[in-house]
C-alpha cells in the first residue's frame, strides 16, 4: 500500500518497537498521485460530474474518452470486487472442512487437507487450510480434553440423570446455596515451580527451582457457594463464602480417612449453624472408591439431628461439573505466585492453608458454581 512508502512510518514503527514517542505532526511524503497516473481508487463522483461539464463546455477534460462515455451511462462507481473470484476452498471443499473440523476439532491442517483430497477434493497446502480457517473465524485454542470414557452411552446418560432428577439421582430442586463440593489432591514441593517466563527472542530462561523427593502431601478440600441471602460481611454469604481444609502426609485418601473429613465439615455446620441456610446440605464428589465406600454414606447421611446431609455423586469422567477442581486450581496457582526457594514440606503445608483463605472472595466461589451450571434455585 501507500502508506508502507513513507519512510517516515518505518522510523516511527522502530521508534514504536523501543518504547519511545510518536513524532507528531510530520509532513506527510506518500500523497496519492493523480487518477490519471494510475495507482489510486480512481476519480471521486465530484471529479467526474466537473469532467462531463467540461466535455459539455468544449473545455480540456482530465480523464480519456472511453471513461467519460463509461460516465456517461453510469457516473456512479462500482464496489471493487477484485480481479477474480476466491477459487481456494469454496463449495464442497469448504464444506468438507467444516465437516471435517466439527468431528475433530483438534485435527491439524495437513490432516484436513487429507480428508479433503481423500473425499474427491482438490489438494491444498497447509497454507491454503490455515487461511481459509482464518477467513471463516475458526481460531486455535486449547483444547478441553475429556475421557473417552465420557461419551459411552451409559455415562451420557447419567450426565442426563444428574441434571434432570433430584437427589441421589441428580440435582434438580436443589438450590445453589445448599451444595458443598469437596475432593483431594496431591502436592509436592516441585508443584510451586512456575514453569514460564518472558526473555529476548531465542534466550533460554533458567532459572533455579525446588526439585526434591520430600513427602507429598495429600490435600482434602471443600467448598459452598455461599447464601445469597445473607449480608455480604456474614460468614457463609456469596461474598465470604465457606471452606473446609485439612493437609495429611498420607500418600492417597482412604474411605476412613475422608470419612472423617466429611465427619469435620458436618460438626462444623452443626456447631455453627447458620439459621435458615444449613437445614438441608448437599454434598459434591466424583466416583472415587473412598468416596462411595459404606462408611462415608453412614458418617454424612446417618446423623441425628435437625440438620439434614444428602450425598449426590457427580457424573464419571465430568470434571467440568465440579466447582472444587477450578478452586483446586486456584490454590496451586497461588502457591506458585508466593513460592521462595527457602520453602520445605512444613512450610508448604502452613502455605497451602493460607492460600486456601485467599481464595474464593466476593462470589468467586458462587460465580464457579454458576459456570458449572448450577442454578440459584434448581430448577
Amino acid at each position: 500500500g501507500t502508506m508502507s512508502k513513507d519512510p517516515a512510518n518505518a522510523r516511527a514503527e522502530a521508534r514504536s518497537k523501543q518504547g519511545l514517542s510518536r513524532e507528531l505532526q510530520q509532513n506527510r511524503t506518500d500523497l496519492p498521485t493523480d487518477p490519471s497516473k494510475g495507482g489510486s481508487r480512481g476519480y471521486p463522483v465530484w471529479a467526474r460530474q466537473d469532467d462531463l461539464q467540461r466535455l459539455q463546455t468544449g473545455l480540456p477534460t482530465r480523464a480519456s474518452a472511453s471513461s467519460l462515455r463509461r460516465w456517461t451511462n453510469r457516473i456512479t462507481p462500482y464496489r471493487q470486487t477484485g480481479n477474480k473470484a476466491r477459487q481456494n476452498l469454496t463449495g464442497g471443499d469448504q464444506l468438507l472442512m467444516s465437516i471435517f473440523l466439527f468431528a475433530w476439532p483438534e485435527a491439524e491442517a495437513d490432516e484436513v487437507a487429507t480428508y479433503i483430497y481423500n473425499n474427491s477434493g482438490n489438494l491444498y497446502s497447509r497454507q491454503d487450510i490455515s487461511s481459509r480457517m482464518k477467513d471463516l473465524d475458526l481460531t486455535k485454542k486449547v483444547a478441553s480434553t475429556e475421557a473417552y470414557q465420557a461419551f459411552e452411552p451409559r455415562n451420557v446418560l447419567r450426565v442426563q440423570l444428574f441434571w434432570s432428577q433430584p437427589p441421589p439421582l441428580g440435582v434438580r430442586t436443589i438450590a445453589r446455596r445448599k451444595f458443598i463440593d469437596a475432593d483431594e489432591f496431591g502436592i509436592a514441593i516441585q508443584k510451586c515451580n512456575r514453569k514460564s517466563g518472558h526473555a529476548y527472542v531465542s534466550v533460554r530462561i533458567r532459572k533455579p527451582g525446588h526439585y526434591c523427593r520430600d513427602t507429598k502431601l495429600t490435600v482434602l478440600f471443600a467448598v459452598e457457594p455461599g447464601d445469597p441471602r445473607l449480608p455480604p460481611h456474614m460468614d457463609g454469604s456469596v461474598q465470604k463464602p465457606r471452606r473446609w481444609i485439612r493437609v495429611t502426609r498420607l500418600s492417597g485418601t482412604t474411605a476412613t480417612t475422608f470419612a472423617d473429613f466429611c465427619d469435620y465439615i458436618c460438626t462444623d455446620i452443626e456447631t455453627n449453624p447458620i439459621p435458615n441456610t444449613d437445614d438441608h446440605r448437599v454434598f459434591l464428589w466424583d466416583n472415587l472408591s473412598s468416596h462411595l465406600s459404606p462408611i462415608v454414606v453412614q458418617t454424612v447421611e446417618g446423623r441425628n439431628g435437625p440438620i439434614h446431609f444428602a450425598i449426590v455423586k457427580r457424573p464419571a469422567y465430568e470434571a467440568k461439573y465440579a466447582p472444587i477442581e477450578y478452586k483446586i486450581l486456584d490454590i496451586v496457582n497461588e502457591l506458585k505466585r508466593n513460592a521462595h526457594p527457602d520453602w520445605d514440606t512444613n512450610q508448604l503445608e502452613q502455605e497451602i492453608y493460607l492460600a486456601a483463605s485467599r481464595i474464593g472472595m466476593n462470589g468467586s466461589f458462587d460465580a464457579t458454581f454458576d459456570h458449572c451450571g448450577y442454578t440459584v434455585t434448581g430448577n
